[in-house]
């Protein structure tokens, strides 16, 4: 993960930040986790629990095609 600039940060309990610059930083980071758990319930509402693409085309053309046979089936 390290090659591709992922990180892994463990979010502190709140008795365990210290600074208001670090309560900013966690409080920042909860709310893009919010953001993103609402987009894959999204995602996963329209039946898409697992897709295996290559390259990011590849991924928009499988989710396009997936949610195009969800709407007209409905």
């Amino acid at each position: 993960m390290k090659k591709r600039g992922v990180t892994f940060i463990a979010i502190k309990r709140k008795n365990m930040i210290k600074s208001d610059k670090e309560r900013e930083y966690y409080r920042s980071l909860s709310k893009l986790r919010k953001k993103i758990e609402t987009l894959f319930s999204v995602v996963d509402n329209f039946g898409l629990r697992f897709i295996r693409a290559v390259s990011r085309r590849g991924l928009a053309v499988k989710i396009i095609l997936s949610l195009s046979v969800s709407i007209s089936i409905s």
